[in-house]
């Protein structure tokens, strides 16, 4: 059997540059990986049969990027999550999830060379090419298009109450253009490992819209600036938020100050 952690990812920058001919929008973002995890178990199977320990979809993403890693050769595992990373919470769970599954498999049946295992986990979601990759990243596309960046550690306190963000219902309502991000900016704070830097570029253009559907989203913003947060803004297309600290002291002090919140956790980011 194999144990993978699946690692959750924040975005430090998010823009949406266009609406592609196929529906999809394109995006350009900056994305790292932190320390909030699925754990996610693979072993041998007759068929594919996938168990978590919370509620998640009959066609979800571990049992179809199981399916598309035995579309060529016959196969089946016996697929266990436990969950650790919230859901509707622009953390990347389910794609984590699968990236994992991806991973695990091949470390069991060994069928594809790294180019073609990124190309099922682009064909089971966007977001699983970066979580399969880790680290930091530029994301491009609709997220598949990944440079690697020189990370930064930060410490960083991560808040999503109750409700969460409807991904397709956030995307149909955001009316282009949107101001964009200055990745450029961001990628070079980073790399200068300038954290006071990378909290002043932090920008998500979905943001406004989510907040109009979960407005939580901007009180835990302000809230998290409030507990000492160097900068704090909404991940993903939400409804998570998260702070960067200037260290793990100060974050695990301002975490007190949300125990009315669901979800509320300490965490680093993980540099490759």
């Amino acid at each position: 059997m194999e144990k993978i952690n699946a690692y959750a990812k924040i975005n430090l920058t998010l823009s949406v540059t266009g609406k592609r001919a196929d529906g999809y929008h394109d995006l350009e973002s900056v994305m790292h990986a932190v320390d909030v995890f699925d754990t996610v178990y693979v072993e041998k199977a007759d068929n594919i049969c996938v168990e978590c320990d919370t509620p998640i979809p009959e066609n979800n993403t571990a049992y179809r990027a199981a399916k598309a890693y035995f579309e060529n050769f016959e196969g089946g595992a016996h697929i266990k999550i436990e969950k650790g990373i919230p859901s509707e919470a622009g953390m990347g769970g389910a794609s984590a999830d699968a990236a994992a599954v991806l991973r695990a498999l091949q470390k069991i049946y060994g069928a594809y060379s790294e180019d073609e295992l990124f190309l099922i986990g682009k064909s089971v979601g966007a977001d699983v090419p970066f979580c399969m990759l880790g680290g930091c990243a530029t994301a491009r596309g609709i997220g598949e298009i990944l440079t690697p960046v020189k990370g930064q550690e930060m410490n960083l306190l991560i808040v999503k109450g109750s409700r969460g963000v409807s991904t397709p219902l956030l995307f149909s309502k955001i009316k282009l253009p949107l101001e964009c991000a200055d990745t450029q900016g961001m990628v070079k704070a980073l790399e200068q490992g300038d954290v006071k830097g990378v909290s002043k570029k932090l920008y998500n253009a979905l943001e406004k819209e989510a907040q109009a559907i979960v407005p939580e989203i901007a009180e835990y913003k302000k809230r998290l600036i409030e507990c000492g947060a160097l900068g704090a803004q909404m991940t993903g297309s939400g409804s998570a938020v998260f702070g960067i600290f200037e260290s793990l002291k100060k974050a695990q002090e301002a975490q007190k100050e949300f125990q009315d919140v669901e979800f509320a956790r300490v965490c680093r980011t993980i540099c490759n």
